[in-house]
Parts: C-alpha cells; sequence; structure tokens
C-alpha cells in the first residue's frame, strides 16, 4: 500500500453492518492516517498476506511498519489513535475484560450478515442451556 497513510483499515465491503461503520468511522479515521479499503481489494489483500481463497472474518489493520492486527485487537489500537475513545481502549484491554470484549468482537464478526437485512447463515449459538439473547428474524 502506498501514500502518507499509518495504516489501512480493511473492512467487509459487502457486509451492511460493516458498510455503515466505514461510512460513519472513515472521516474520523482517514483524517488521522488511518483510511478504510475494503478486504476485496486485491491490492490490498496482497498487502496483508493473504491467498486468493483467503478472506478474514474480521476487520484488518495494516500499519505502515508492515504489523498487522485484526478484530478487537485493531479496533482497540484505533480507539487509542482517538482522544475521547483512548480511554475506552485502555478499558477494553485490562485483564477480566479484554477475553469479554475479544468474544464479542468475534461473535459479531461471525454473524454480521445476520445483524443486519441481508442474512446467509443462522445466528451461531453458544448458549449452554440458557435461552439466546439475539434471535435471527
Amino acid at each position: 500500500m502506498t501514500g502518507d497513510a499509518a495504516g489501512w483499515v480493511g473492512f467487509d465491503a459487502l457486509c451492511p453492518v460493516c458498510s455503515a461503520l466505514e461510512r460513519r468511522w472513515n472521516p474520523v479515521l482517514a483524517p488521522r492516517g488511518f483510511p478504510f479499503v475494503p478486504l476485496q481489494n486485491p491490492a490490498f489483500a496482497r498487502a496483508l498476506g493473504l491467498g486468493p481463497d483467503e478472506f478474514p472474518c474480521e476487520i484488518q489493520l495494516l500499519l505502515r511498519d508492515g504489523r498487522r492486527l485484526g478484530g478487537a485487537d485493531a479496533l482497540r489500537f484505533l480507539a487509542g489513535r482517538i482522544g475521547w475513545l483512548a480511554p475506552v481502549a485502555w478499558v477494553s484491554g485490562l485483564p477480566g475484560i479484554r477475553g469479554g470484549v475479544d468474544r464479542l468482537y468475534s461473535w459479531v464478526a461471525e454473524n454480521r450478515y445476520c445483524l443486519s437485512d441481508v442474512c446467509r447463515t443462522p445466528l451461531r449459538r453458544r448458549t449452554r442451556g440458557h435461552g439466546v439473547f439475539f434471535e435471527s428474524p
């Protein structure tokens, strides 16, 4: 990837939830050096080191120095670059909270199509005998 960016935020452009988040946060993050790029962009996929059949289930952050962060780690990193969100980034990384935030992010990422109008698969349920909090329509 080229340009003056500090890093690039890869998002699933086919996901309505992800696209809505991109529309909301790109104006905030791009001026800070983190523009959004669709994960479907072949040049970005190559920069991430993805093969032709690989597609990450979660947001990907590719930093200028080559480091790659995904999922909740990417969100924590980005939140830390926005002054008023820095405390949220710090709290979400605390022991005892980090694991819960990571699991919540993973669940949302795995079910992102069913959290919008485009549901390709049923919600993944881990109920352990309890009622499901979210039900698909």
